[in-house]
């Protein structure tokens, strides 16, 4: 997934990903700097995606925070 957000989006970009599943796409996003829109129907994945979002940005605001 990595290598295809590198190639088809820059920093800053929003990347929409309609089927969003389990939130690699946003994961990813989020850790190359990119904005996220994902489209998820099935409200269990929708919870899991917010977690894996929340860690996600937890982690990089944690690694921000000890490069300043």
């Amino acid at each position: 997934m990595r290598p295809c957000i590198l190639a088809g989006s820059r920093p800053g970009d929003t990347v929409l990903d309609p089927f969003a599943g389990s939130g690699t796409t946003g994961a990813v996003a989020a850790q190359e700097g990119r904005d996220f829109i994902g489209i998820e129907i099935n409200p269990d994945y929708c919870e899991i995606i917010r977690q894996r979002l929340d860690a996600c940005c937890q982690k990089e605001a944690t690694h921000e925070s000890r490069t300043i």
